[in-house]
């Protein structure tokens, strides 16, 4: 198993502001915020906040493709830690969209021998 060296804990913003946008059917447009933190374990936390909303988290790889995606509802909030330890070196993005805004968290799986890191961008 790589072992991780964290350059980065803790809160990290995510890319999208947080105002509400009017949709123009006059509702209000959910905009997912989120949280993600890395931790010392090879593991990246995602935290949702609650919207009356659903949405589609994707794992996707430098190239667009999805390692993982699922659909949730986001009534309550959501949370959910992903097990980065597999993944190979490269840029990986973590998406939560639902139907009017999405928001992107980039992470960078780095060698450094003999050990392995992982930086977020923003």
């Amino acid at each position: 198993m790589k072992k991780v060296i964290v350059l980065m804990l803790g809160l990290v913003a995510s890319t999208a502001s947080f105002a509400q946008q009017v949709a123009p059917e006059g509702t209000v447009a959910a905009t997912p915020q989120t949280n993600m933190f890395i931790t010392a374990d090879q593991k990246i936390k995602l935290f949702v906040e609650a919207l009356p909303a659903t949405a589609r988290i994707t794992l996707s790889d430098a190239a667009g493709h999805a390692l993982y995606a699922i659909r949730v509802p986001l009534n309550h909030g959501y949370g959910q830690q992903f097990d980065i330890s597999n993944l190979g070196v490269g840029l990986y993005r973590l998406t939560v969209s639902t139907a009017a805004k999405t928001t992107t968290n980039t992470f960078v799986i780095q060698p450094l021998q003999p050990q392995t890191f992982i930086v977020q961008q923003s």
